[in-house]
């Protein structure tokens, strides 16, 4: 048995160690007393059981090495579900959306709330050090940004504040994310290159490109090998899910098939090495076909070569399938409708929505 122990416990000692951000098991008022004792703020993550961003939160964000010490470093962080122990603090700071996370001081004075998740650790944590920040509220910014101040962490913060503004009513407000993408392009312009490949700028290529093609991404990709080697990974993690993106919106039809845009696209997968193990070969073959603008022959591809798409490229396809098969073609049309329904059985949970509606389209002549 105490070998058993041991070899256990060797087995554990083992296993990577993940930073984790610590959400104490304190009442409300314990946490108040710690954040006097510790000189810290209080974060409190109003959350509910049915919630998918508050588990995407717990999921992809909060345990990342990065957010936990930045959090860990501030806060006395506290989880409360708002539909149990926490509904009378949920009450008490108007808590109307989950998630919502509210940062207060040792006195209960209100700092901060930010409501809804944010998939990106690097915005996330950009969001939050904002909000705390006396020299970052709105006025502030933009009298710094109106006084001629023009350093990476103000564009970062004003640029990013009004990112989060494009989704603050109910519909998404764009010209705050134009306002945003043209402070940062503005910006981008007046640096010089050592300045363009500093870590302190990274926040340009990662959250201000979209495609391959954007002018800084195409700057990103050209100087690839240039940058500060502390920021190599991230700069190559973006370009490889920029090319993935694009394929993705080509695939879903959300992205206008242009012959020389795709052919510069295809070259860059090429060039970078991004299909080294054919990853794209097969979606590849599906974007010419349809760009090539023959709706049976496209759908000939999909009966036989369908399967052979990974997963995801197989969602991609289905999510928009009626908007890929561009005719008036009855005979066509019914191939399409039959084609979607004999996947059905085999689909991801996934897709299985996207599926059913494109079949309901192609059939009632919503194409």
């Amino acid at each position: 048995m105490k070998k058993i122990l041991i070899i256990a416990m060797v087995a554990l000692m083992s296993l990577p160690v993940f930073a984790q951000t610590d959400f104490r098991h304190i009442s409300y008022e314990e946490a108040l007393k710690a954040a006097k004792t510790e000189q810290k703020l209080v974060f409190m993550d109003f959350y509910t059981d049915w919630c998918g961003p508050c588990k995407m939160m717990m999921r992809d964000v909060f345990p990342k090495k990065e957010v936990a010490d930045f959090m860990n470093k501030k806060f006395i962080n506290i989880k409360l579900n708002a539909e149990k122990e926490g509904q009378e603090l949920a009450k008490k700071y108007k808590v109307a959306a989950y998630p919502t996370f509210i940062v207060i001081d040792a006195n209960e004075k209100i700092i901060m709330t930010k409501v809804g998740g944010d998939s990106s650790p690097e915005n996330f944590i950009a969001s939050i050090a904002r909000q705390i920040d006396p020299e970052k509220t709105p006025e502030r910014l933009k009298a710094r940004y109106d006084g001629g101040e023009r350093t990476a962490d103000l564009i970062s913060a004003y640029a990013g504040m009004k990112l989060e503004e494009v989704y603050a009513g109910r519909r998404p407000d764009e010209s705050k994310k134009q306002e945003a993408f043209q402070l940062v392009q503005d910006y981008f312009k007046g640096l010089k290159d050592p300045q363009k490949l500093a870590p302190e700028n990274l926040f340009i290529y990662t959250t201000y490109t979209e495609s391959p093609l954007d002018e800084i991404a195409k700057y990103m990709i050209a100087h690839r090998t240039a940058f500060d080697p502390t920021i190599k990974n991230q700069i190559a993690d973006r370009i490889a899910l920029l090319y993935k993106t694009q394929i993705q919106g080509y695939m879903m039809a959300r992205s206008e098939y242009n012959d020389v845009e795709y052919k510069e696209i295809k070259k860059g997968i090429t060039d970078l090495g991004l299909n080294k193990e054919n990853q794209y070969t097969q979606a590849l073959r599906f974007i010419e076909s349809q760009g090539q603008g023959t709706p049976a022959d496209f759908l000939t591809l999909c009966e036989t070569e369908f399967k052979n798409l990974d997963q995801d490229q197989q969602t991609c396809l289905v999510v928009n399938f009626s908007g890929l098969i561009k005719t008036e073609d009855e005979a066509v049309l019914k191939r399409a409708s039959q084609f979607l329904r004999g996947q059905l059985k085999d689909m991801e949970a996934s897709a299985l929505f996207y599926a059913a509606q494109q079949v309901y389209q192609l059939e009632n002549g919503k194409h």
